[in-house]
């Protein structure tokens, strides 16, 4: 029979585990995150920044004034920022050989959730988004108007050194959409929205797009080719609209410009982001 561990040797293996975790955790929680984000994302046109960091129990950092930076040329200028971002290892994706970092931040009034890790030769990214203020944010924008609401969805991207976006998919819904326009006398009033969407060699597919309980119904479907400057990304998307009753005259000047009467018969917008075109 083997003899039984002595209470001493018990303690130095407690004493031995302990220090390992103490060691661990600040090896973590003192890792240059930003830093190593920057490279990670560098092919991408990307680069992270933040103010401060300081330890989160119990692994990983706290990063304060956290912004994400498009470096590219034609697209140069902030992206997104956080107050408060904390980070730690993703201990499921390292159990799978793919090392990677979990991200949980405060964004405009909501928070995001998401997992990176490297993926051949790009960079994975999954995501969950809850109650974000469309307004405040930077990455999406309608020519000539400004929009506000709450986004929520989740989702997967496959970041490559060729394509900023390579593929992924994923569903958005927005709730209280409301759009400024110089088109209209007062805000149009969209309601609450639905989409589901799937992105492939730079290409995002519009499967399904939806509005409810607002000024204007809209139901909408296609393709935008994405582009490095992204005001030039290319679309092709068809769409139907019908108008509430009650909204007919705040409308009115939106609904004469279209090339035909708001109804089952759809329209088809063209161009790029910055110059759009309905025919």
């Amino acid at each position: 029979m083997s003899a039984p561990i002595r209470r001493p040797a018990l303690v130095r293996i407690g004493y031995v585990v302990v220090g390992l975790t103490l060691f661990a955790a600040y090896l973590i929680s003192t890792f240059p995150y930003s830093t190593t984000l920057s490279k990670m994302l560098a092919p991408m046109g990307l680069e992270v920044s933040s103010e401060s960091q300081k330890a989160s129990f119990p692994f990983g950092a706290r990063l304060s004034n956290v912004r994400l930076r498009s470096t590219r040329p034609a697209s140069a200028g902030l992206l997104l920022e956080s107050p408060a971002l904390t980070i730690a290892p993703a201990f499921l994706s390292m159990l799978t050989l793919h090392p990677g970092v979990r991200v949980k931040a405060a964004l405009y009034d909501g928070v995001v959730n998401f997992t990176i890790r490297p993926s051949g030769g790009g960079t994975a990214i999954s995501y969950d988004l809850d109650s974000v203020d469309i307004a405040r944010q930077h990455l999406f924008a309608i020519p000539g108007a400004d929009t506000s609401g709450r986004l929520s969805g989740s989702g997967k991207l496959l970041l490559s050194s060729g394509d900023i976006a390579e593929s992924g998919d994923g569903e958005l819904s927005a709730a209280g959409l409301t759009v400024i326009s110089a088109l209209a006398t007062s805000p149009i009033h969209l309601g609450d929205g639905h989409s589901k969407f799937n992105l492939d060699q730079g290409t995002v597919t519009i499967e399904e797009f939806t509005t409810s309980g607002g000024d204007l119904t809209l139901t909408a479907e296609g393709t935008i080719q994405l582009a490095p400057d992204p005001g030039q990304s290319q679309l092709a998307i068809q769409f139907t609209l019908s108008t509430a009753p009650a909204a007919a005259s705040n409308l009115a000047v939106l609904l004469a410009i279209l090339p035909h009467p708001s109804g089952p018969l759809p329209y088809h917008l063209t161009g790029t982001l910055n110059a759009p075109r309905i025919s």
